[in-house]
Formats: C-alpha cells, structure tokens, sequence
C-alpha cells in the first residue's frame, strides 16, 4: 500500500469576509505529482500555508506523514520544502550566502549541501553574483535550491513559473522531472499555466471558491476527450460534407477555429489526404488534438460562475 504524505478531511479555513477553505478532502500519496488547478482566490496558497504551518485551519482534519497533531506536524514539516509565492532571498547577498542563512535557519550541518543543490537547479557558476543582478528565473531556481536543502521527502510549490519566459519555465520544469524521476519527490504544484502543469503532474485536484470540486488523474485526463484531426481548408462547410457522405461518419463537425474536426480512429490518416486530393480539396493544414488540461478545467468550471 502507498503510503500517505498528505491528507486532510473537511479541512476549512474562514476569515471573516467569508471561506477560503470549505471542507476540502483529499489524498498526497508517495511519489504523486499533484497539479492545484483554480482561479485566483480559489484556495490552493491558504491550503500550501496551511500544510507550512503560516496559517491555521478553522476546522477540520489534516494529516502530514501520518501526523495528525501539531507536536508531529512540527517534525514532519522537516521533510518538507516549501516555495509560496516569490522565495525569500537577500538581494545584497550571493546564492552560496543565502543558501548558508538558510543552512543555518534549518540546523543543516552537511558540509557541501549548498554546493549540491546549486548544482541540481543547475546555478553552480553563479560565483559572487549578488541577487539582486539575478533575471526571475535564476531567483525562482535559487528558490527551489533553499527548498532543497533539507532533502525533502515533499515538495510545496506555489506558482514556481509564474513570470517566467518560455527558456526559464523549461529550466523549472526539467528541474522538477528530475526531482520526480530520479529522486522520488512527492510534489503539490500549483499553476496558472495549464499547458505546464499537464506535462508535469500525473494527479490534478481543481479548486473553485475554496471547494474541491474534483479529482482526476492523466489517464482520467487523457481519456475525457477523444483526439481529433483538424483540417484547415478553403471551403471547411462543403469538405465536412463531402467527408461525411465519404467516411459514413456522422461526428463530423466544424469547430471554433473554423477547422473540420473528426475523431481520430475514424479514419486511416493517409486515406484521408488521398481521398481529399482526389476530391480537389486545397488543405492549408492537419494537425492532431489531444486532451487539453485548460480545456477541461474551464468547462467544469463553466456552469458555476465566477
């Protein structure tokens, strides 16, 4: 059996403009990657506060590596790191500097600790350079590098891409695969960037207004819609209807972007460019769809409002 990292049943925290938590229950087992999908103000920082210990719940059950008391939570916050929102760092120091603080901050006494995790989140030639020279990227990986210290069994990250340009998000990224892959590290990530967070995680949770409003994992994902070929083309309303008579295949359809959509096995793809070269069809383009995090998450959360 997998063994549990984090749990919590009807876990609730009001304030008094009202729920930010309301009675959330879910499950981190070992090894999971976990994607924290909502809007802003759905929940997902209250709930990584919470598992840091910033923020106390207002009812509720929670448990951290099988404690479920605050004296155990305080040891199993050891085996935790934490990244919420932008890190800590002292701008007038170098990476080496701040990673010593919070060597010390932890009671971290291997020698070389800072040295190997500067070298996984791949900052070993930073040098003297202060951080306040540092481009957001190089701050987010030094944050994940103080993150990293105490060898954590599980991973707290808040928005670890945010504001990131497209070569800093791959360097996040790679760093994270690494850290799941190679090393096992349980993570709760949430993120704004869909298309990121599928690549990353294999379990999702979707938050909207502090509730859970369900679980899925990829495979789920994967199997909620079907993949599709989209055809762009001059005239998409007569080829829809020529293919329709052709294939004898009733899900057929134009869709927003204007391109034909048909299901995948539906039809051998190179049949498909032979029949529409033999009907004098024009094809300005053909790509395949695939089940689309972004996608999913907005028609759930479509019929709920705002």
């Amino acid at each position: 059996m997998t063994a549990t990292v984090f749990e919590a049943q009807g876990l609730t925290k009001k304030y008094s403009s009202g729920y930010a938590l309301d009675r959330l229950s879910m499950r981190i087992e070992a090894g999971d990657v976990y994607g924290f999908v909502g809007e802003n103000g759905a929940g997902k920082t209250t709930l990584m506060r919470i598992i840091g210990g910033v923020v106390h719940p207002t009812a509720g059950i929670m448990e951290l590596f099988g404690a479920q008391h605050r004296e155990g939570w305080i040891a199993a916050r050891r085996r935790i790191g934490f990244l919420i929102e932008r890190p800590s760092l002292y701008p007038h120091m170098n990476a080496m500097e701040n990673l010593g603080f919070y060597s010390r901050v932890f009671g971290i006494r291997k020698q070389g600790r800072e040295a190997e995790v500067l070298r996984i989140v791949g900052l070993e030639d930073a040098g003297p350079k202060k951080i306040e020279q540092y481009s957001l990227g190089m701050r987010q990986r030094l944050g994940i590098a103080v993150a990293l210290l105490n060898r954590p069994d599980f991973l707290v990250l808040d928005e670890p891409v945010n504001g990131l340009d497209p070569t800093g998000i791959v360097e996040i990224r790679r760093i994270l695969e690494h850290l799941a892959q190679e090393q096992g590290v349980t993570m709760l990530i949430s993120s704004h960037i869909l298309s990121e967070l599928q690549l990353l995680a294999g379990k999702y949770g979707f938050l909207h207004q502090g509730r859970l409003i369900q679980e899925i994992t990829a495979a789920e994902l994967q199997q909620s819609a079907r993949t599709a070929i989209c055809i762009k083309t001059s005239d998409p309303a007569a080829a829809a209807e020529m293919l329709k008579q052709e294939l004898h295949c009733g899900d057929i359809r134009i869709n927003g972007a204007g391109e034909i959509e048909l299901p995948r096995d539906a039809v051998n793809l190179e049949q498909l460019m032979k029949l529409l070269v033999q009907r004098g069809i024009p094809v300005e383009g053909l790509n395949l769809t695939a089940p689309n995090l972004e996608q999913y998450y907005m028609k759930l959360i479509g019929g709920r409002g705002r």
